[in-house]
């Protein structure tokens, strides 16, 4: 009765090929499916919903006559169509919807025959030996699950239903449910993981760029391989933080330890992009002084109502904090920044700021008594304010080359870094943070031993970390402080 009808070439991933009954299981499902997606199709006119069956069936009818990405991804894939069919019919107030037109046609139906093919590639990626399914794919795969499911699909079908769905003549306004609260809450948090997870990214980018720019090294046309033994790192070991945890901070083949260094950049890298995300972005760019405030402020007004100044400081402004951090990184490493770089720069703020309005709402006459003329061009007033701000810059970078934390420690990159805040910035705001950075400089000289003084800590990276702490209080200081 149970005799194989199948030959040992036939891949053991084709459950339904290995015997008898589970051909006879093929043709029924695929039959149904075919018929069901036909009739469907036709009642598609009066019955806009059918759309979800006919996709649905239509996959069932694919997965059946092929074997083609059997496994965990298929698996998904089968899951997502279901739940989308659920949500489809689940959205319909008559319970009689889910057996109509015919029974053998009906939602259910469908529903078993997805839940047969999710059985058979659960079977199917629990039996591979040559590639185990990890915990991290496992909790990977809910994840992405739950979040396309609540997140992607529910929303994306419960717009396509709206204009079919009947209209009261009145509305009364509610207050949002529990349910509803959760789901803004959590659409507001994957906005924010999105935008910190860039950072780590940056990050990520930065310890190559460091490391290779100034010894001529390629950064862009290669790929990513462990130092020791050379062999190439694999995309999923390659995500910012989470490879560093997942690889335990060793080299999947060879089991080098890789430097703690990597993780921490790609931390401070998504601190960036977070924290400007909270205190900037969604703020409306209420810390940067001379910008115009928003009425309604928020990730909704802000971002998914898109304000593309506000967009294009913040992006301007962790551009800048990754320049100071790449330039603290090579600093740490003797290393010099190479020629193009340090004229290139300074350059792409310099012409950035001048073209945009927004990026530098600071004027050149604000805290000082020169009033500049009315009939001052904008933009020469935005590039008198980025150069007097990058001149100024380099001439504190420059006079502060021998304020160090330790000595025999490089400053190689203080100038530049000097001058970019200043260009980007406005002399006000570069003027305000050299004096941080000469007040906690000055501490660290008085400080007791190597402890308080690490060699890592060198006048640029104490620069970024004044940046970092000065930025949220600019616009507080370029309104209560002048010069």
């Amino acid at each position: 009765m149970f005799c194989r009808i199948t030959s040992n070439a036939v891949v053991d991933e084709d459950l339904f090929g290995r015997s008898l009954w589970g051909e006879y299981t093929r043709l029924i499902i695929a039959g149904t499916a075919a018929c069901s997606a036909l009739l469907w199709v036709l009642r598609f006119p009066i019955q806009p919903s059918g759309a979800a069956m006919v996709c649905a069936n239509l996959l069932v009818l694919g997965v059946t006559c092929g074997n083609r990405l059997a496994g965990l991804w298929r698996l998904v894939v089968l899951s997502l169509f279901m739940a989308g069919l659920i949500v489809a019919f689940a959205a319909k107030q008559d319970p009689n919807i889910w057996w109509s037109p015919l029974v053998i046609f009906s939602p259910m139906v469908t529903l078993g025959a997805l839940s047969v093919l999710i059985m058979q590639d659960g079977l199917v990626a629990m039996r591979r030996r040559a590639k185990t399914i990890s915990l991290w794919q496992i909790l990977l795969v809910i994840v992405l699950l739950t979040a396309s499911i609540y997140m992607v699909m529910i929303p994306a079908i419960d717009a396509l239903l709206e204009p079919w769905r009947e209209r009261p003549s009145s509305f009364k306004v509610e207050q949002l449910s529990a349910f509803e609260i959760l789901r803004v809450r959590t659409a507001k948090l994957a906005v924010f993981s999105y935008f910190a997870y860039l950072g780590a990214c940056a990050g990520s980018f930065l310890n190559v760029v460091a490391k290779s720019t100034p010894l001529g090294e390629r950064i862009a046309i290669r790929s990513s391989a462990c130092p020791k033994c050379g062999s190439l790192i694999r995309r999923t070991d390659n995500l910012p933080i989470f490879g560093y945890v997942r690889l335990h901070g060793k080299c999947r083949d060879c089991k080098a330890v890789i430097p703690i260094r990597y993780f921490l950049v790609e931390l401070t890298g998504l601190t960036i992009f977070g924290s400007l995300f909270l205190y900037e972005l969604v703020t409306g760019a209420a810390n940067v002084p001379g910008f115009q405030n928003y009425h309604h402020a928020g990730i909704l007004w802000i971002i998914l109502y898109t304000k593309w100044p506000v967009i294009g400081i913040y992006f301007f402004h962790c551009l800048l904090f990754s320049c100071i951090l790449m330039l603290a990184l090579m600093e740490q490493d003797h290393l010099r920044a190479p020629r193009w770089m340090v004229v290139l720069l300074p350059l792409v703020f310099a012409i950035t700021v001048i073209a945009s309005p927004t990026m530098l709402t600071v004027s050149l006459g604000d805290q000082t008594p020169f009033q500049l003329p009315m009939a001052f061009p904008a933009w020469l007033d935005r590039a008198t304010t980025s150069a007097t701000g990058g001149i100024i810059g380099w001439m504190i970078g420059h006079f502060a080359k021998s304020i160090r934390p330790r000595l025999r420690q490089s400053s190689s990159s203080l100038a530049l870094a000097f001058v970019l805040i200043g260009v980007a910035l406005g002399w006000q705001a570069v003027l305000s943070i050299a004096l941080f950075w000469l007040a906690v400089m000055s501490i660290l000289k008085s400080a007791g031993g190597p402890r308080v003084r690490p060699r890592w800590l060198t006048a640029t990276t104490v620069l970024f970390v004044m940046l970092m702490l000065f930025h949220p209080a600019w616009k507080w200081f370029a309104t209560h402080v002048s010069f």
